[in-house]
């Protein structure tokens, strides 16, 4: 999630916001090697080294509006889900 919320940053709009952190994560899995896609986990609570302060409180911001927003939060995740799932079948990680 904190690629999504550094790239995203700039955008004014949820429209656009909700656009490009779709199609960031949809890149993240889909450049991902099998072996990468396996270890992804959640990163909400887990913060690199290299990660500042603003970029923590970016990720935070993101996280907390689609918390609140459950369209968002619904929209975001029917996007997201199909790319996710699909890359997830060709690596044998699901059934």
């Amino acid at each position: 999630m904190a690629i999504v919320v550094t790239a995203c940053s700039g955008f004014a709009s949820k429209e656009a916001l909700l656009d490009a952190a779709a199609n960031l994560v949809i890149t993240k899995y889909q450049n991902a090697s099998c072996e990468e896609v396996a270890q992804m986990q959640p990163q909400s609570d887990k913060s690199s080294p290299a990660e500042g302060e603003s970029e923590k409180a970016l990720q935070e911001k993101a996280i907390a509006m689609l918390q609140k927003n459950p369209q968002l939060r619904e929209e975001f995740i029917n996007r997201v889900a199909g790319p996710i799932a699909n890359r997830m079948f060709e690596c044998k990680l699901i059934p």
